[in-house]
């Protein structure tokens, strides 16, 4: 078991090895983030679909569609540095 300053340690960012760069890292985590935003928007379009506002579910496909430009390029830019 970990002593108190052992667990501290393996808690601060710099005493975790990951392999990729803190930059790559978080273009990992914006486009896993940018894919569920999308998919929540595209639901939420849905349901405005369903309640018959067709001009909030407008909105809510832009929103997806930006997510989706935004998804496309982390995934290019992730391409490039793995």
């Amino acid at each position: 078991m970990p002593d108190a300053a052992t667990a501290t340690a393996v808690r601060s960012d710099d005493a975790i090895e990951t392999g990729v760069s803190n930059s790559t890292y978080d273009l990992v985590v914006l486009l896993q983030q940018a894919l569920e935003d999308c998919e929540r928007y595209q639901h939420f379009a849905r349901d405005a679909r369903a309640d018959g506002d067709e001009d909030l579910a407008s909105f809510f496909d832009e929103l997806a569609l930006n997510d989706h430009s935004v998804a496309a390029r982390a995934r290019r830019l992730l391409a490039a540095r793995l």
